[in-house]
């Protein structure tokens, strides 16, 4: 796959949550039953996790794409691990987790500072992430790690539900194609009926341009109906229970100078703290049943 030239955005104040290292240690392993509920996995993780439930509401968001401990379930671009350290032990005893990665050619078209070394760490995500996640659950099934566009064959079909939370937004930023592979890949890895879930920072009604299109971070919701349904996916719901209607970004704001990121450093730091993270859309897609 060719690289793309650097996108033009505002992007030198930046710190990506795709490149956060996932801390080794940050919460014990919580042991699972045959009882554990999304619920108390939520109430057992660390504060530093929890502070964030308020603006992505995680044990809602997954029953709304209806993922249940006995299911296959592929996060896409699972970062610093945040919604790993719910995902995972839901399905550690009865089901599968799979983490999959961008492609190796987006990382020096997305990220602020994409040095040699880090560009190198991210490339080697699928051999270290596995390990890492031994901090969070014991899965009966080993955990598996995979980048968009080297998913094994064999994986076709095996998914019951592929989740895109806070994604889709870096496959425009680095160019089209990045984005058609990989949900041509959440396509094939899903079992006829399975669902993708998408949660995606919401651009204000009538943005166009850049403000709309991923550039900036929000996407408008035809622009991402628009590109999901062009895999072959089929909008069945959608909630506003990630919805912000505080976050009304003016002209060339972009998503990150909110909160966890805080992009700008301390330039307007308690307005944007006041405002807390995106205003963000939450859309379950379903592959065809036939």
């Amino acid at each position: 796959m060719r690289l793309l030239p650097m996108l033009a955005a505002p992007l030198s104040a930046l710190a990506l949550s795709a490149c956060d290292t996932m801390p080794k240690s940050e919460t014990a392993p919580i042991a699972t039953t045959e009882k554990t509920t999304l619920e108390n996995i939520v109430a057992a993780r660390s504060d530093k996790d929890k502070a964030r439930d308020q603006w992505r509401h995680p044990a809602e968001t997954l029953a709304f794409f209806g993922v249940e401990p006995d299911m296959t379930v592929v996060e896409a671009l699972p970062g610093g691990g945040w919604y790993t350290r719910v995902i995972l032990p839901f399905v550690a005893d009865t089901g599968r987790y799979i983490g999959v990665n961008y492609q190796d050619e987006m990382w020096p078209l997305i990220l602020p500072n994409p040095t040699p070394e880090l560009v190198a760490r991210l490339s080697n995500w699928t051999d270290s992430f596995p390990e890492t996640t031994t901090a969070f659950a014991a899965p009966t099934t080993p955990v598996a790690a995979y980048e968009f566009g080297a998913m094994p064959a064999d994986l076709a079909g095996e998914a019951d539900a592929v989740l895109m939370i806070r994604a889709l937004h870096n496959f425009n930023r680095a160019g089209g194609e990045f984005g058609a592979e990989a949900l041509a890949d959440a396509y094939a890895v899903l079992k006829p009926g399975g669902v993708l879930g998408v949660v995606q920072h919401h651009a204000p009604a009538g943005a166009q341009g850049a403000a709309a299109d991923g550039t900036l971070g929000y996407m408008s919701r035809a622009n991402v109906v628009a590109m999901v349904e062009a895999a072959g996916f089929e909008l069945e719901a959608e909630s506003d229970l990630n919805a912000n209607p505080a976050d009304l970004p003016g002209p060339g704001e972009f998503v990150w100078r909110l909160p966890p990121t805080y992009g700008l450093g301390d330039q307007d730091r308690d307005k944007y703290a006041a405002i807390g993270e995106t205003n963000r859309m939450t859309l379950r897609f379903r592959k065809p049943a036939n």
